[in-house]
């Protein structure tokens, strides 16, 4: 179903994931999307700058029989209306078109729709993605390897067979490395001489999250074995290209305790003990993972607050109300976290490094910052810490006393 040349990333039912990364025709594709028998399935096509009666045409000339449900998603492509319907080939005015190809999440919410609609049949459901090469004309490849992690985190709890369809030479060895390892290592793809696969895991935490791989290069260029503090005071230089302030590096340690080194040590890049940060990989592998993410910028809006120091509303601890407020402005990027940090600490008489249990136990504060980065959406979640009610709501952080 694509043009002789491309190759394709397969995604292998249940828990496994393979690549094929072979050069020459689609027999792959229409391999993947056949069934002997004639067999029920269901069958997703995600195709951009094809219309729908394309996609239709050739499913009718290289497959041939019926799919027990048949959807196309058209990207770019026009020639149909939106929603998602039960489609029968030919039939195209009931596919789904997606004006917008850098628009992600309403892609993947449409894919998800579909496979929910068609869970309850219990056929086998086969995608095919046409193609990876498309998206990255689109967006950056943090962005899209963001997007294809989710997706087929979704597809492999799914058991949904799925390919995907890469040009090989319209990507550098870097780019195809990273996007290998959302598929794993299967036949053919060290062709072009690219790094060993590193973990789909790591590599999603590393991007777009520069004071981690700040981290991995103090790991494998200073010491592989450190306190907290001098990775922090190291960091913090590095980020400032001179000699940082004491409230930078605070800053800085209350965001690794807190954020970026419970990340880091999830996926197995480094292990805590108390304060001592040790990698749990030779030097050479953790460059590695600053390589493949090196080059790759944060694609989150980037947040103007006023001021450089958090404002607090109310100077006391708490009112008489049993309530006290932060404002969550005034930190740049660390605005959420280190705000925080610090307001529970005031609370609980602990400096905002050493809390316990740490907020990415509680509470997922990379998706909080990444919402409080947008201007245009109101902020609003809410945790148990231990015994205070956290709200943060908007431009304010706010505790309760729940003992």
């Amino acid at each position: 179903m694509t043009t002789a040349g491309d190759s394709s990333f397969g995604v292998g039912s249940g828990l496994l994931f393979t690549a094929a990364m072979g050069r020459g025709d689609d027999s792959d594709c229409v391999r993947q999307l056949s069934v002997g028998d004639g067999g029920d399935r269901n069958v997703l096509i995600v195709t951009y700058n094809r219309a729908p009666e394309v996609v239709y045409n050739e499913w009718e000339s290289r497959i041939g029989d019926e799919a027990t449900e048949f959807g196309v998603v058209a990207v770019g492509g026009g020639g149909a209306r939106t929603g998602t319907h039960r489609l029968q080939p030919g039939d195209d005015d009931n596919a789904v078109s997606l004006a917008n190809p850098a628009s992600l999440g309403r892609l993947e919410t449409t894919i998800y729709l579909y496979l929910d609609e068609w869970a309850a049949n219990d056929y086998p459901t086969i995608l095919c993605f046409d193609s990876i090469s498309a998206v990255l004309r689109h967006v950056d490849r943090t962005t899209a390897f963001r997007f294809l992690h989710s997706l087929t985190e979704f597809l492999r709890q799914r058991d949904v067979v799925a390919h995907f369809h890469l040009d090989p030479d319209q990507h550098d060895e870097t780019t195809i490395a990273m996007l290998r390892s959302l598929f794993g290592s299967g036949d053919g793809c060290s062709e072009n001489g690219v790094e060993e696969t590193v973990p789909a895991e790591i590599l999603s935490s590393l991007l777009g999250a520069p004071r981690r791989r700040l981290v991995c290069r103090y790991l494998s260029e200073v010491v592989d074995s450190a306190p907290i503090s001098a990775i922090a005071e190291q960091v913090a230089a590095w980020e400032r290209s001179g000699t940082p302030s004491k409230n930078e590096i605070e800053r800085v340690h209350i965001t690794l305790h807190h954020v970026h080194l419970p990340a880091l040590a999830a996926v197995g890049v480094l292990e805590r003990d108390g304060e001592t940060v040790s990698a749990r990989a030779e030097a050479e592998t953790v460059k590695q993972y600053v390589r493949l993410t090196a080059d790759d910028a944060a694609t989150g809006t980037t947040p103007v607050f006023p001021g450089q120091e958090p404002v607090r509303i109310d100077d006391r601890a708490m009112d008489e109300s049993s309530e006290a407020y932060w404002t969550v402005y005034g930190t740049a990027p660390d605005s959420v976290v280190v705000t925080l940090a610090r307001a529970l600490g005031d609370v609980s008489g602990s400096h905002a490094t050493e809390l316990r249990p740490v907020l990415a136990e509680v509470i997922d504060i990379d998706a909080l910052q990444r919402l409080a980065e947008h201007t245009d959406i109101s902020v609003y979640a809410t945790f148990e810490y231990e015994g205070y009610e956290v709200v943060v709501d908007s431009g304010e952080i706010k505790l309760y006393d729940s003992r």
